[in-house]
């Protein structure tokens, strides 16, 4: 039986830069939501996050894969 999972893309890959008061500027580590598939393990849905349409031809630092419990 299929089991549901999210995506969220972590690392160098996700972040925002902001200016501070000061005019230096800073980061932040942020989470992208990928996605939710149907998969039979985080493996399998960790290939199906990735060939989504709209991830296809991102490139990725890290990638959290999470199963979704009802």
């Amino acid at each position: 039986m299929a089991k549901s999972f999210i995506g969220i893309e972590i690392g160098k890959s996700a972040y925002t830069e902001f200016k501070m008061k000061d005019g230096k500027f800073a980061h932040t580590e942020d989470g992208i939501f990928l996605g939710s598939v149907e998969a039979q393990g985080k493996k399998e849905a960790l290939e199906k996050l990735k060939a989504l349409e709209c991830n296809k031809d991102r490139v990725f630092d890290q990638i959290v894969v999470f199963e979704i419990y009802l």
